[in-house]
């Protein structure tokens, strides 16, 4: 594996009131590629004042990955969801001390969604392997992008080695940024504010959420600072899978108040259709 810097150029933008004044012809399409059970208490993180009433039941949510088109600069994916291994194995034939388990359908992996589409190129909101594993089965002549820092706790010997087979990855480094608060350090994708990758570290150190500034209005997609809507609604960060809680819950807060300055933002969570 290369690791190699992903090239940007910052924008100038100092707020979302000029991005959103700007709206672009792209499109947002949501795809489940299977699913996973999670507890309710830890998705909700338990010790959090806002959830002492969160009772402990599984739940099974979906595994998301988002297709991006652009109609004149090409196709994106943010995320890659499962591949067609898991259909047959829990564990995505994945070797490992604590190999995560995952469910499928019939014809739900993400190359079964891709077909006759020609993506440019990945964008990972975070290195585990949900929301990674199915490059294993995408062209590996297009670039794959990750948070900085992100790879720096990969752990292939605990979770199995997903990243199998990708010969380069490109790391983004948010410190070279524009910051368009609230939110922070955020990067203009495409160079003409239609995809956003904005930093929200806490639930791992290089995680990443996305905006899209389409023509049909923004969507902002928390990927995994907020498992499920009711993250939002209690104004609680997951505690379970986290890597620093109390940042999560820090990031969690900046998009709450994100969203309720511009009402006009439609969200979606990670886990949750």
């Amino acid at each position: 594996m290369i690791l190699k810097e992903f090239d940007f150029k910052k924008s100038g933008i100092q707020s979302w009131d000029e991005v959103f004044s700007h709206p672009q012809p792209l499109t947002l399409k949501i795809i489940k590629t299977g699913s996973v059970v999670i507890n309710r208490r830890g998705t909700i993180n338990p010790v959090h004042p806002n959830a002492v009433n969160v009772p402990s039941e599984d739940l099974e949510v979906p595994i998301l990955s988002y297709l991006v088109r652009h109609e004149e600069q090409g196709n994106y994916l943010l995320d890659a969801g499962l591949d067609a291994s898991y259909h047959i194995d829990s564990r995505g034939e994945l070797e490992g001390s604590d190999v995560d388990k995952f469910y499928q359908g019939l014809n739900e992996n993400i190359a079964i969604h891709l077909k006759g589409i020609k993506l440019k190129g990945v964008f990972f909101s975070h290195l585990h392997a949900d929301h990674a594993v199915g490059q294993r089965e995408l062209s590996k002549n297009i670039f794959y992008v990750v948070g900085k820092g992100e790879y720096d706790d990969y752990r292939p010997d605990v979770h199995g080695d997903f990243l199998d087979g990708m010969q380069t990855l490109y790391e983004m480094d948010f410190s070279q940024a524009d910051v368009i608060l609230p939110m922070g350090p955020s990067v203009d994708l495409l160079g003409d504010g239609s995809l956003w990758a904005i930093s929200t570290p806490g639930h791992t150190q290089g995680h990443i959420s996305f905006l899209v500034n389409g023509l049909d209005g923004p969507v902002f997609l928390t990927m995994d600072t907020a498992f499920i809507r009711e993250n939002l609604e209690r104004r609680v960060a997951p505690g379970d899978y986290t890597w620093d809680v109390e940042m999560a819950q820090e990031t969690l807060e900046k998009i709450i108040k994100f969203l309720k300055m511009y009402p006009q933002v439609r969200v979606g969570p990670g886990h949750e259709l």
